[in-house]
């Protein structure tokens, strides 16, 4: 699946969700890993709701998973709730308001429609597993900040050590 097929989905899914339902304003980066690697942001300013394909940089909270679980996310075949706790998606920032994309998911017309529960008959919801964990790429290392005694008027080198003392 290429990232363009990944992010028209998700943008045409998101983009005709209903904006009474949002109440605080957020911004989200979505990390796709993968095939179809690349990034997106779904943001909601000022009543306005934006999907587009550009890193955001004052975001809540950043996304990663596979296309496809972006896809299946708005598409509500899992809540976001469900995703993190299976291992489809993590989350670097506040989850707790990533859940607002509950709020837009399967909110187009044109989105699956779930089937109707029968009365009293619960069916066991079954995920497909993820190849492997998403994790979140690790941070950068501090610079190593060395400090030199000045007070040291030589220095001997041993022979097969390559360090200073």
């Amino acid at each position: 699946m290429t990232y363009e097929k990944i992010f028209a989905d998700v943008r045409k899914v998101y983009s005709k969700a209903d904006k009474k339902k949002l109440d605080d304003d957020f911004a989200f980066q979505f990390n796709i890993t993968g095939e179809g690697e690349g990034i997106f942001y779904v943001a909601f300013r000022g009543g306005m709701l934006e999907v587009a394909p550009y890193d955001y940089v004052d975001k809540n909270a950043t996304l990663y998973a596979t296309g496809e679980d972006f896809i299946r996310l708005a598409h509500a075949k899992f809540t976001l709730e469900e995703a993190l706790k299976e291992g489809y998606i993590h989350i670097d920032g506040d989850s707790e308001l990533a859940c607002v994309l509950n709020k837009l998911a399967g909110s187009s017309s044109d989105s699956p429609k779930k089937p109707k529960k029968e009365a009293a008959v619960k069916k066991p919801v079954s995920l497909k597993k993820p190849a492997a964990k998403i994790t979140p790429p690790p941070p950068p290392e501090a610079p190593k900040i060395v400090s030199a005694d000045t007070s040291v008027s030589a220095v001997k080198i041993i022979p097969g050590d390559e360090t200073l003392v």
